[in-house]
């Protein structure tokens, strides 16, 4: 662990060293307001900050942060996959990503801290929706405490490019953390303790229409387990090991409508979603973008239905309005929510914010022709009851 935190702390002076100025600072602020259409509202606000800068060998630095903000405590319902994806609790800061990393045309590497949410499920549809699990799946994120928002980890990213497909590799510590000391820490690498995560996916673009396939393996305690917040190194406690697959894809119908199929199996926990799926259409109609998505899951003690109608209108050039609708069904309760959320992003005057940086967080960009619904963050894991 400490010889990881030396490692990142010396990559980080490097690049700050290295002519700091020609670098590229970014800001996103994504503020939301909520409705369970009763007495109950809720004020959501997250700020995203970035910095990128040339450093040596063709090398980049990149580094981001995020804060959050909220009014309300409490759930407006026991909503399984929440329904909103920028909702967290109270946090002043954390990062979200610092290291090295080198991209060309046909591949890319990043080393540092970073989370999940950069490297997977960051798809133009998906990005659309304000629902968590039009991110990253919840038989991915359910009770696992893995690197998803708010949190990160130290890990590895690959990626290998060649014509219409991609293949992607990734490796993180099994625990994902939000502190910048001690034993919670975001430096910490400790696979014996935090259990470790590994990813893959193959991905294929064709004519507007994009497929994904991955599988992920886990290996440490759950985020339930009665030690599972515990770090001694001498721990023994026996680990789970949860295996998990999925699939989607994103079909063009035509230059306008897109439709949007979802699926994913998890294997080997008693506990957490063990299925899901999903099916919308998304539909761009000039420089607005809207969309229908319905959401199955099936958790070991529940079952639960979520449906999201949302529109996206894009204002004051780099910002963009939108309200969305959601329907929520589950074995407990059943209610109807909804939120308007608006989003600004501020870039630096010398360039654009790279891929890698434009990715944290999954936060929708600004209407890019070839990513039609950037600016919307995606999915964390599933709020403790």
């Amino acid at each position: 662990m400490k010889l990881t935190k030396w490692i990142l702390t010396g990559v980080v002076a490097a690049g700050s060293c290295h002519n700091l100025m020609a670098g590229n600072f970014g800001a996103e602020y994504t503020t939301e307001w909520q409705t369970d259409f009763r007495q109950r509202v809720n004020w959501v606000n997250l700020l995203h900050l970035s910095y990128s800068s040339p450093t040596f060998l063709g090398m980049q630095l990149n580094a981001a942060s995020v804060s959050i903000a909220q009014t309300r405590e409490e759930a407006f319902m026991h909503d399984l996959q929440t329904f909103s994806n920028i909702e967290e609790e109270n946090l002043p800061f954390a990062l979200s990503m610092l290291g090295i990393g080198r991209e060309t045309e046909k591949y890319s590497v990043f080393f540092g801290i970073r989370n999940v949410n950069e490297d997977y499920f960051t798809s133009p549809c998906t990005s659309l929706f304000t629902n968590s699990s039009c991110g990253i799946f919840p038989t991915l994120s359910a009770e696992t405490p893995l690197a998803n928002y708010p949190v990160a980890s130290v890990g590895f990213d690959g990626k290998i490019r060649w014509n219409r497909w991609q293949f992607q590799l990734s490796v993180y510590n099994g625990t994902g953390n939000k502190q910048l000391t001690g034993k919670e820490n975001v430096f910490r690498f400790c696979p014996k303790s935090d259990g470790i995560l590994g990813m893959t996916s193959l991905n294929y673009e064709y004519n507007g229409s994009n497929y994904f396939m991955g599988f992920a393996l886990r290996s440490g305690m759950l985020e339930h387990h009665e030690n599972g917040n515990q770090r001694p190194e001498t721990e023994t406690a026996e680990k789970e090991c949860a295996r998990i697959i999925w699939a989607y894809a994103e079909q063009r119908l035509s230059s306008h409508c897109s439709l949007l199929l979802q699926y994913s199996l998890r294997t080997g926990t008693p506990t957490g979603c063990r299925r899901y799926a999903g099916a919308g259409i998304v539909v761009q109609c000039g420089k607005t973008q809207g969309g229908i998505v319905l959401n199955w899951a099936d958790f070991v003690n529940e079952k639960e239905w979520a449906a999201e109608l949302t529109w996206k209108i894009p204002c004051l050039k780099r910002g963009y309005l939108q309200p969305a609708l959601h329907l929520i069904r589950n074995d407990v309760s059943k209610g109807l929510t909804g939120l308007i959320r608006f989003g600004y992003r501020i870039v630096s005057p010398l360039d654009r914010l790279p891929a890698t940086t434009a990715h944290s967080l999954r936060i929708d960009r600004s209407m890019q022709k070839k990513s039609t619904a950037q600016f919307g963050p995606n999915d964390r894991s599933i709020r403790p009851q």
